[in-house]
C-alpha cells in the first residue's frame, strides 16, 4: 500500500545470475501496466544479474481502481512510483517509457538514484505532429477524449501510435486487451506542458554519469553534462532530454514496448 492507502501492483523478477548492480525499477507509460515489462525486459535483465521490479501506478495494471482517474496529476503518479522505490532494498536504476519517462525524470531529480534510462519519453512541449496524425486518423475517439477530458475514450488512436504496423493481428489484439489502464488527461498535460521535467545543466544530477541513448541504429554515448537539457518550458524549440547511464552492454531496442518484442532482439 502507498501513503494514501491505495493498493498498488509491484511485481518482481529476481536476478538469475550473480547480482552485480542496483535493482531496476521499470515505469510504464499511459494505458499500460507493470505487465508490459514482464515478458521480455525483466527476464532479460534478470538473466544478466539485475533484480527487476515493475510498478503499476494507480488505476493501471492490477493496481486499485479509484473511480477518480480523471482527477490525477503527474505528481500523483510520481508519488506512486516513489512509494514503489521505497519498497526496494536500495535505490534502483529508473527505467521509464513514454509518460513513465516523465515520472522517472521527476523522481530522479530528487536525488540518490544511481541511473536513469528513458525510452521514448513524453516530449516536453508535446508532439504536434503525432497529435495531428491521431486527430485525422481517429477523429471520433480523439474528440471524445478531449471533450470528456478522459483519455480512455481515445485509446484506439493511441494504440495505433503504440504498436508496430507489422505486428501480427492476434498479437495486436492480445496487447490491446491488456491496455486497460485509465490514464489521466490532466497528468498527460502536466507531462507535456504544465508540470514537465525541467532539468538545468548547471544543476543536473546526471553531470557525472556516462549517458546512452537507446533505440538508435548507432547508440551514442556521452557525458551527462553534454546532454541536451530542457531549461524551460518556454524554450523555442523545446528540447527534450535523452539521458541514460550505460548498464553493462545494453542491447538496442527495435520497437516500442507495446510491440511485445524483446529488448534483446538483436
Amino acid at each position: 500500500m502507498n501513503e494514501p492507502g491505495l493498493a498498488l501492483e509491484l511485481i518482481h523478477t529476481p536476478a538469475q545470475a550473480k547480482r552485480t548492480a542496483p535493482p531496476i525499477l521499470f515505469i510504464h507509460g499511459g494505458f499500460h501496466g507493470a505487465w508490459c515489462w514482464a515478458d521480455h525486459f525483466m527476464p532479460w535483465f534478470s538473466g544478466h544479474g539485475f533484480d527487476c521490479y515493475a510498478v503499476s501506478y494507480r488505476d493501471h495494471g492490477e493496481s486499485e481502481r479509484t473511480g477518480r482517474h480523471g482527477e490525477w496529476r503527474l505528481k500523483d503518479y510520481v508519488d506512486d512510483v516513489r512509494w514503489a522505490a521505497a519498497q526496494l532494498p536500495e535505490k534502483p536504476i529508473l527505467v521509464g517509457h513514454s509518460l513513465g519517462g516523465s515520472i522517472a525524470q521527476k523522481l530522479a531529480k530528487e536525488g540518490g538514484y544511481p541511473a536513469l534510462i528513458l525510452l521514448a519519453p513524453s516530449p516536453i512541449g508535446g508532439s504536434n505532429r503525432a497529435a495531428l496524425r491521431m486527430l485525422f486518423t481517429f477523429p471520433g475517439p480523439m474528440f471524445r477524449g478531449l471533450i470528456k477530458g478522459d483519455l480512455t475514450a481515445a485509446l484506439p488512436a493511441f494504440l495505433s501510435f503504440f504498436l508496430s504496423a507489422d505486428l501480427p493481428e492476434a498479437e495486436r489484439d492480445r496487447i490491446a486487451a491488456r491496455c486497460s489502464g485509465l490514464s489521466s488527461l490532466k497528468a498527460a498535460n502536466d507531462a507535456f506542458y504544465l508540470d514537465c521535467p525541467k532539468p538545468e545543466v548547471s544543476a543536473s544530477p546526471f553531470s557525472s554519469l556516462q549517458a546512452r541513448k537507446i533505440g538508435r541504429s548507432r547508440d551514442t554515448r556521452m557525458q551527462g553534462s553534454q546532454m541536451p537539457m530542457t531549461e524551460s518550458i518556454s524554450s523555442s524549440p523545446p528540447r527534450t532530454t535523452s539521458c541514460a547511464t550505460r548498464i553493462g552492454k545494453a542491447p538496442r531496442t527495435k520497437s516500442l514496448i507495446g510491440s511485445g518484442r524483446s529488448l534483446a532482439d538483436d
